[in-house]
């Protein structure tokens, strides 16, 4: 079984911070397991409450509620102002990024954003264990950490704060491309129709210079995050540009081979790095 990161982020981490005074029965480390496992069998986050089914030892998955008590109103607008003020901050928020002078800003307004102890958190579970948090309270708080890795403006949504809505009626924008709807591949493909009666002599293939082509592969993994939610074996992009190297490497073969068997002419070679 493959045991997966919980809190690799600054911001995740701060979650789990609620479960380290746990010390019954040793339920903090049977909830990371119960985690790992696959035990949250579904995890909801309406508002400031969290729901989740966790398979335990009966047949039927325990229910699983956390509320998040929200910030006041005069508090989030405080800090979202605060904020507003701060360009670097902004910048890394357009890249899905928490700055971590966030954190600090808030401590200065006296605001608090994580929860410091469990007993911050309204938590409930079926079953029949004594002990707040239980494994499967436990168990959904460590799945709720990879959810926060993978989207920091979860950490505000839990308070009751649409990030990215408030700093919009500020006339700041995280996320310009939002509205943009992309093309189907249909769309995207000539039909029959499209194409000509004569595609011309493809032997004009060999003229065509590729160099001028930028290499584009960097500056789009640079925009990719490194430890996305859907991959926990290692870093994302790291893994995307190997792959995405044997890809070239296999394509400028079958370029090779399918010019060879066109009568030996060879096609142009595209540097793929």
């Amino acid at each position: 079984m493959t045991r997966q990161a919980f809190g690799k982020t600054w911001w995740g981490e701060q979650w789990l911070n609620a479960l380290t005074h746990i010390d019954y029965d040793n339920r903090l480390p049977r909830g990371r397991t119960y985690a790992n496992k696959g035990a949250v069998k579904d995890l909801v986050v309406r508002d400031g409450t969290i729901h989740a089914l966790v398979q335990g030892s009966r047949p039927r998955p325990y229910q699983v509620t956390i509320a998040v008590p929200p910030l006041s109103r005069k508090d989030s607008t405080r800090l979202l102002d605060d904020i507003a003020t701060d360009p670097a901050l902004i910048a890394k928020m357009l890249n899905r990024e928490l700055d971590p002078t966030v954190l600090d800003r808030a401590r200065k307004l006296g605001i608090s954003v994580f929860p410091g102890h469990w007993k911050d958190l309204d938590m409930q579970c079926s079953c029949p264990d004594w002990a707040v948090p239980c494994k499967h309270l436990a168990a959904a708080i460590y799945l709720l950490s990879r959810e926060i890795d993978g989207n920091p403006f979860l950490v505000f949504a839990l308070r009751g704060v649409d990030l990215a809505q408030a700093l919009k009626s500020r006339d700041i924008h995280l996320e310009p491309g939002a509205g943009a709807v992309l093309p189907a591949l249909a769309e995207l493909l000539p039909t029959a129709a499209d194409m000509p009666a004569d595609a011309g002599d493809l032997a004009a293939l060999d003229q065509l210079d590729l160099s001028a082509i930028p290499d584009v592969i960097a500056p789009l993994l640079h925009v990719l995050p490194a430890h996305p939610t859907f991959f926990t074996n290692g870093d994302f992009r790291q893994t995307l540009q190997r792959v995405l190297v044997r890809v070239g490497r296999a394509a400028r073969q079958a370029m090779d081979i399918g010019a060879v068997n066109a009568g030996g002419s060879r096609l142009p070679r595209m540097t793929c790095r």
